[in-house]
């Protein structure tokens, strides 16, 4: 069985599009800050917690037991119910 091959130049170019319209609730430009107080607190919570407790067993495993990741300027999502083409661009 032999297929009949396309020629490249008919294939339409293939696009890299968002699948869901989704965006921040924010206007915050960016995490970055909060991300680094937040790992700034995680670090010392992790400190004083081997201080306290040499053999690591008291240790925070993740940055959310030290802090709320509800309390960062981006903080959640919303579905955007018309999209534009501008809105669904990488």
């Amino acid at each position: 069985m032999q297929v009949d091959a396309v020629p490249n130049e008919t294939l339409p170019m293939s696009r890299s599009r968002k699948k869901s319209p989704f965006t921040g609730f924010t206007t915050a430009r960016s995490d970055q800050p909060w991300k680094a107080e937040a790992a700034r607190a995680f670090r010392h919570a992790a400190a004083q917690a081997l201080r306290l407790d040499p053999g690591g067993v008291a240790l925070p495993v993740k940055r959310s037991a030290r802090v709320n990741p509800w309390d960062a300027p981006k903080d959640g999502k919303q579905r955007i119910a018309e999209p534009g083409w501008k809105d669904l661009r990488k």
